[in-house]
């Protein structure tokens, strides 16, 4: 009798351990935003403005304002990167703007304009990444 208990008690154990390793939690989308210029250097101090793409449809069941949670403008850094932070799947337009010194007096405005998804999924890695470069030209 005692031998079975401890047979159930090895299974029951067995079973909780391997139940709780395998879960899966929500992991928030982060994306990672590359910007270059046409020969693919990387650009420091770029604005890249990042917007839900379906910000302009009006729920009627909202107040008619959009998720400013998902509307971000960063700087890019010395590799060309800006990094926001989600708490929702989206379809997202990035916006790019850098200036470009051309000599003492003069600049251009070199743009550029991408359309991605990202989404929050369930899994057992804390990091979802998504990468996207955007040229600016």
């Amino acid at each position: 009798m005692k031998r079975i208990q401890l047979h159930i008690l090895v299974i029951l154990f067995i079973s909780l351990t391997v139940f709780t390793s395998c879960s899966k939690k929500e992991r928030d989308p982060q994306l990672i935003v590359t910007v270059t210029d046409a020969d693919g250097v990387p650009l420091k101090g770029a604005a890249v403005h990042v917007w839900p793409t379906d910000r302009l449809v009006v729920d009627p069941s909202s107040s008619g304002d959009y998720n400013e949670l998902m509307d971000k403008t960063e700087f890019t850094d010395g590799n060309g990167e800006a990094n926001f932070y989600f708490y929702f799947s989206a379809v997202l337009d990035i916006d790019v703007e850098y200036t470009l010194a051309t000599s003492d007096t003069t600049s251009s405005l070199l743009e550029g304009h991408k359309v991605v998804k990202i989404e929050t999924i369930e899994q057992k890695d804390a990091d979802n990444f998504f990468y996207e470069t955007v040229i600016a030209k």
